[in-house]
């Protein structure tokens, strides 16, 4: 028996013109004639630019925002007033960037000296892969995908590289404060993620590093499981620069983990309804699949079914055809169970299936409560 949640359809606050400026930069790496679509926009009498960058923000897009008018010479439809704000956050988000990705290779080399199978996933890895190291990929902390038995040993690794799981980055004090037993106890509930480690970071712009460790694709509780002998069985280099690498998941599991990430924090409510979904990781789906080869495709393909991830690759990949006009449910045969029914539900804390009014827009277009 399904559940009504009581997030009705709130009013919406953001225009269409908006919307439309920000579904094309999301997927701005898998829409060709994106400059055609965004320059009109821009030039309709009355643009609300000031909506522009407060709904980029909302969505992770400011620096998306800042990449594609440069790379579009669009950069002249904006007020001038706003163009410092977009350059300061794009080359903070590029400098974030490399003090990042310099930290997950040194990572690296200590995990696999402590012969750990280790790979670097999402924000670190997109940013060099999806997002061609422009900047435009957004990210806070570094990502880690591990094997469960190799948990205690990256717990060493990390503190003896000089991060705590026992504590936060307090903004107001720029200090590490204690984490709150709350906090921990939630982790010692979910044996698929370790606690954050945290560490003070190089300067103002990083002043903290923290490394999120998962080893599941996606929560410890899931109806679907993929296991991890099978996911780090095989590894891909990534080139981060002259000479450096970063080791990733290979393209079929990276874009499984994707939709599985984002599914989680869709279709969860207990997580949703503090940390709400974004267009920039609806973006990310439609971004990474245009990017798979034909081989690589057909592979997601055979490991959907291999383990059974039909359901939830389906109401990712359906909601991100809604939203970009993409052909993902169909290229991957999961049409059948793409339903409505299915696409509208959520899991509601006591385990029993809710119902969320409204489509995926409506729902990415509703103003955040505070």
């Amino acid at each position: 028996m399904s559940t009504t949640l009581d997030a009705g359809p709130a009013p919406v606050n953001m225009s269409d013109t908006i919307w439309d400026v920000l579904i094309t930069v999301a997927a701005a790496r898998a829409i060709p004639d994106g400059r055609e679509r965004v320059m009109p926009l821009l030039a309709t009498p009355g643009f609300d630019f000031e909506g522009l960058i407060g709904n980029a923000v909302r969505h992770r897009l400011l620096a998306a925002l800042a990449d594609f008018l440069k790379v579009h010479g669009l950069r002249r439809a904006v007020p001038h007033r706003l163009l410092g704000q977009l350059d300061i956050h794009c080359n903070a988000g590029r400098h974030r960037a490399a003090i990042l990705t310099e930290e997950a290779q040194r990572l690296g080399g200590v995990l696999r000296d402590a012969n750990v199978t280790g790979a670097w996933t999402k924000g670190v890895v997109a940013h060099h892969t999806l997002h061609e190291s422009s900047g435009a990929r957004l990210f806070d902390d570094i990502d880690l995908m591990i094997h469960p038995r190799h948990r205690k040993t990256v717990d060493e690794v990390l503190t003896a590289s000089g991060y705590s799981r026992h504590s936060r980055y307090d903004a107001t004090t720029r200090t590490l404060v204690p984490q709150s037993k709350a906090a921990l106890r939630v982790y010692q509930l979910s044996p698929d993620h370790l606690p954050h480690y945290y560490r003070l970071g190089p300067d103002p712009v990083v002043p903290y590093i923290a490394v999120d460790v998962a080893n599941s694709l996606t929560w410890h509780t899931s109806s679907w499981q993929v296991p991890m002998e099978e996911v780090l069985a095989e590894l891909r280099s990534v080139e981060t620069g002259p000479g450096q690498q970063l080791y990733a998941l290979l393209p079929q599991y990276a874009f499984l983990f994707t939709c599985l990430h984002l599914f989680r924090e869709g279709w969860l409510t207990r997580i949703a309804s503090r940390k709400p979904l974004t267009l920039s990781q609806f973006g990310d789906v439609v971004t990474e699949w245009h990017r798979l080869r034909p081989a690589e495709r057909a592979e997601t393909s055979h490991t959907i079914e291999r383990f059974d991830l039909a359901q939830p690759t389906a109401w990712v990949v359906a909601h991100t055809d809604a939203l970009f006009g993409s052909e993902i449910t169909a290229e991957l045969d999961l049409q059948s169970e793409a339903t409505p029914e299915w696409l509208a539900t959520s899991m509601i804390p006591d385990g029993t299936s809710g119902v969320l009014p409204g489509t995926m827009a409506q729902r990415l277009r509703r103003p955040l409560s505070l």
